[in-house]
């Protein structure tokens, strides 16, 4: 679980770096589980020691030497090199113990079989903090992965900090710090790339260069054999010089310490991941709905939108998104004013600001009374604002100055007429924003005729598109940060088990379950279950339903058929008991028939539920976030709809309500075509409640309530089956035949 810490807890060794400002402290998290020491030789450095220094700066050791050089690091550059006296004009060490005075940072660029040995030779000299830029390790096979694993094993009982192996490098542009081994120095700003691929990160430094973005850090990962993704999370979320936290992810080390880290900074900084991949257990065949609909990537999805972070799918609506955040403030609602030279740009940025969740509305009378005194009879006054196209860079000037910062956000579009002068254009709008509260955003479309003023825009801090499509998407995903930030729910913490009553009803069965050993623990929780029966043959079937009452619904009983309406194992509505016992051999008949090898443990007799809308309500076990619940329109047709939200367990009341707003179809939740609306508070207290079920039980593995049936008078399962991983907690499992 993730804590936050301003203090450095620096090495004994280390000096003069609480000026750095930002880092992870040491101690342990609530869990139990310790915490290594503090960044600060990552962030702040004064001595920096390259093992693997060459003469040769075409070479990785050599490379890194140089880039440190070149950038202008003021610190102490100490090159470690066995064979020569000098390397690049530098004195050099034969080893880091024939090093004088302290090292706060050492880069590691030897051979990967000496890796632990320079390591070691780090610890001996007190070093804080090392980037080992060497690969060799798990990514090369059976054999790499050993020397990974002794590395990890060692590392776990020394104070030392370490990023890589396998890793581009770090780079803090302020400190005119770069230990990788890509060309070039970005320039410093506020947007911290934490990235898991190396390759990916140094094409990202070369597109960066010609985008004018800024960076407070730039960290490779690779292995992550000691920091990690959340290590890096808690370190710049209290660096001041980072106002937006970027990351491009392939899995994470530790998916609950990932949340609770995530969160705490996504409180105080927007923060932006795009993720790459599905996780192999994420992609398995499993037999439950929800199994099928909550694979890694949902579970992935539901930390980040719980946590208050942002999500991008692509690489370029990532950096768009952070070019946003780090130089915009955030908009205080989604009303969106467009502002045009040309009448189809202004229509296509409106229908992509509708798409995405933003509002173009019409501006009130007193701003378009405002407009009409500055601009001329043929201007549009509506949303967007057309200035037609021989508006020169004072129209546009007047235009902003006139309708003020009235909306919650303002695109300015400008498309090269015959008289265009974009730059011109560039500082009237720079000098009419000036200092508004709001977010403003240009799109300038064109070749060489618009990108001075698109130049001068990205160097003044306007995000500037090359056209109105990225754009919007910028101000709809910094709007959806503002509201994340703003409408934080309550953390929700792991509740202890009703002492042992939730097991109770586990304690003698083993793989897939079926409605009756899951009635019991349904209701330890106060979940409401309908009534019911299990039937061996159709004359007990018949028998039920005249004691129960009828119309009556009927159901296989089979651990071998998930999908029972497909074999004809569901029947409604039955009304006699004839009716029940032909339905029950009819059944019977079409399973022999069509499932020949499926057991059937009887019949599953219940009275008809009472009218509403049927949900599915489920539980996957996810191999990284632990237990994901998932809600949505449930039924025959879930897995087609896939009309669903997801969270990780447990919940609040209020973020149980949060996922019911979400679905597509929450409207009929809350009536629709005259409609009694669902008893949502009932229904909310009921996924609450299942989400503690989901917490408390880890030996479900998945388990879903469909249909879980809502209506005015509150919520019902009328069927539910799940998944063990293994015996109830007594340790002596035995066969079950329900489903």
């Amino acid at each position: 679980m993730g804590r936050m810490c301003v203090a450095f807890s620096l090495h004994p060794s280390s000096h003069a770096m609480a000026e750095a400002g930002s880092s992870v402290c040491g101690g342990v998290w609530p869990d139990g589980r310790a915490v290594k020491g503090s960044l600060a030789a990552l962030f702040a450095p004064r001595t920096v020691a390259v093992v693997g220094a060459s003469r040769d700066p075409s070479k990785v050791g050599g490379s890194v030497l140089a880039n440190l050089q070149a950038a202008g690091f003021a610190g102490r550059v100490i090159p470690v090199n066995a064979a020569a006296d000098t390397v690049q004009g530098l004195d050099a060490a034969p080893s880091l113990l024939a090093v004088n005075g302290p090292i706060d940072l050492a880069v590691v660029a030897v051979p990967a079989a000496a890796v632990l040995a320079a390591l070691k030779d780090c610890a001996a000299r007190q070093v804080s903090a090392a980037v080992v830029i060497t690969a060799g390790f798990r990514e090369t096979g059976p054999g790499g992965r050993a020397k990974e694993a002794e590395l990890a094993a060692w590392l776990r009982d020394q104070k030392i900090r370490v990023l890589g192996p396998n890793c581009l490098g770090w780079i803090r542009p302020s400190r005119r710090l770069n230990v990788t081994f890509a060309p070039g120095m970005p320039r410093a700003g506020g947007i911290a790339f934490v990235s898991h691929s190396g390759a990916l990160a140094s094409a990202i430094l070369d597109w960066a260069r010609d985008r004018h973005l800024g960076f407070s850090l730039f960290a490779s990962l690779g292995n992550q054999v000691d920091v990690n993704e959340s290590d890096l999370l808690d370190a710049v979320a209290v660096d001041p010089e980072t106002r937006v936290v970027v990351g491009y992810l392939e899995g994470v080390a530790d998916g609950r310490r990932f949340f609770e880290t995530l969160r705490a900074a996504a409180a105080v900084k927007p923060v932006v991941l795009l993720k790459a991949g599905r996780s192999a257990e994420g992609a398995r065949a499993v037999t439950s709905h929800t199994g099928a609909l909550a694979g890694s990537d949902q579970a992935f999805e539901a930390a980040v939108r719980q946590a208050g972070a942002v999500r991008a799918r692509t690489i370029e609506e990532l950096f768009d998104l952070a070019r946003g955040l780090a130089s915009q403030p955030l908009p205080r609602g989604r009303r969106l004013l467009v502002v045009t030279n040309g009448g189809g740009l202004g229509i296509v940025a409106t229908d992509a600001a509708r798409e995405a969740g933003l509002d173009p509305a019409p501006m009130d009378e007193a701003a378009r009374a405002r407009l009409r005194a500055v601009l001329p009879p043929t201007a549009s006054l509506g949303n967007p604002v057309d200035l037609v196209g021989d508006a020169d860079a004072a129209r546009y000037g007047n235009a902003l100055r006139a309708v003020g910062p009235t909306a919650d956000a303002v695109l300015i579009l400008l498309t090269a007429q015959a008289a265009t002068d974009s730059l011109g254009v560039a500082r009237a709008v720079l000098g009419a924003v000036r200092d508004w509260p709001i977010p403003v955003a240009a799109a300038f479309v064109g070749g060489a005729r618009v990108a001075p003023g698109a130049r001068a825009l990205e160097e003044a801090g306007v995000p500037c598109y090359p056209f109105p499509e990225p754009a919007v998407a910028t101000l709809a995903g910094m709007a959806v940060t503002a509201e994340r930030q703003r409408d934080r729910l309550p953390v929700v913490a792991i509740p202890q088990p009703p002492e042992a009553a939730a097991h109770v009803a586990l304690r003698r069965v083993k793989g897939r379950v079926g409605w009756s050993e899951l009635v019991p623990l349904l209701t330890v929780y106060r979940i409401p279950a309908a009534a019911g029966e299990v039937a061996a043959t159709p004359d007990e079937a018949a028998a039920a339903a005249t004691r129960l009452g009828r119309p009556v619904a009927l159901k296989v009983v089979s651990p071998d058929i998930s999908h029972k309406t497909d074999v004809g194992g569901v029947r409604l509505g039955l009304a006699t008991a004839a009716a029940v016992r032909e339905a029950a051999v009819a059944m019977l008949a079409r399973i022999r028939q069509e499932r020949p090898a499926a057991t059937v443990g009887g019949f599953l007799v219940q009275p008809m539920a009472p009218p509403g809308k049927e949900l599915l309500l489920g539980l996957v076990r996810d191999v990284q976030f632990g237990p994901v619940i998932v809600v949505g329109f449930g039924g025959i047709y879930v897995e087609i709809l896939k009309d669903t939200a997801a969270r990780l367990a447990p919940l609040g009341l209020a973020e149980a309500l949060a996922m019911l707003d979400e679905l597509r179809m929450a409207p009929a939740l809350r009536g629709a075509r005259g409609e009694l609306p669902v008893d949502l508070a009932a229904l909310a207290h009921v996924i609450v409640r299942f989400s503690r079920l989901a917490a408390d039980v880890p030996e479900l593995a998945e388990m879903e309530l469909n249909p879980l049936i809502a209506g005015p008078a509150g919520a019902v399962a009328v069927d539910a089956r799940a998944r063990l991983e293994a015996g109830g907690p007594d340790g002596h499992p035995e066969e079950s035949g329900q489903d």
